[in-house]
């Protein structure tokens, strides 16, 4: 089954994006978002794939190249803005309608980040071009670039750095609304366990996988932190491979 949406976390690998500052790197920003929001359309049936989802450099050519062999409808290209502004923006394709990047702006703007502009720009020199290569580029999948705010601006900066996740949570909702599937609120997370004190003193790549394996959701119990080098019972290895599995037939499926 083909995905209706493809997710882009904006830069990556050499490229940190322009929306950085000291708290946080864009390409970490947007992937961070991306990767939560993959894992909420996904409990939502919504079927949704990613351009990258790991911290990996891809050409303007390799990205909308993905785009467009992806076979979904819609992609939502993440992004930070720079440059002394305030807000959210939204910027779709001058061939699409504005309809879809209004609702994710107005949801936005519901979650706590004022809204600052929605538009289209076309090519310098041929306004039957698109601006963006993200618009220009990814063939029939009609692309918003969202901008969820300015790093450099200290307000904005500050709720990416803590509600992230609240913003983020707000385009699943404004998007599963617009394709008129039922939104259902994530389910409350349970405490998370505290990482154990000696978690910091272990090797890095040690740590790395690990978080790896929680990214992807293939662990989720924090008490595993505290048991690294612990072989896992024979039930979790089923559970991370059960998980793993249906990560994999998903892929195969779209």
């Amino acid at each position: 089954m083909s995905p209706l949406l493809i997710i882009d976390p904006g830069h990556g690998g050499l490229d940190p994006g322009g929306g950085s500052n000291a708290k946080f790197k864009e390409k970490d920003m947007t992937l961070q978002i991306s990767l939560y929001q993959s894992r909420r359309f996904q409990e939502l049936n919504i079927p949704t794939v990613m351009t990258r989802t790991t911290d990996t450099t891809l050409s303007s050519e390799q990205r909308t190249a993905i785009v467009r062999s992806s076979g979904a409808r819609y992609c939502i290209s993440n992004h930070i803005n720079s440059g002394g502004g305030h807000g959210a923006e939204a910027i779709y394709s001058i061939y699409s309608q504005a309809t879809l990047a209004k609702h994710l702006i107005e949801e936005l703007e519901i979650a706590g980040m004022p809204a600052r502009r929605v538009y289209t720009r076309t090519y310098p020199g041929n306004p039957k071009l698109d601006y963006y290569f993200m618009h220009r580029e990814t063939g029939s999948v009609e692309t918003v670039i969202l901008e969820y705010g300015f790093a450099d601006n200290p307000v904005d900066a500050g709720m990416l750095e803590t509600d992230w996740e609240k913003l983020a949570e707000a385009v699943v909702r404004g998007f599963t609304e617009f394709v008129g599937k039922e939104y259902k609120p994530p389910v409350p997370a349970q405490p998370a366990e505290p990482v154990p004190v000696h978690w910091n003193s272990l090797p890095a790549w040690k740590r790395e996988g690990v978080d790896w394996l929680y990214a992807q959701g293939l662990l989720t119990d924090q008490e595993w932190r505290g048991r690294i080098d612990e072989p896992l019972p024979l039930w979790a290895e089923a559970a991370v491979l059960k998980r793993l599995y249906g990560k994999l037939s998903n892929g195969r499926q779209s």
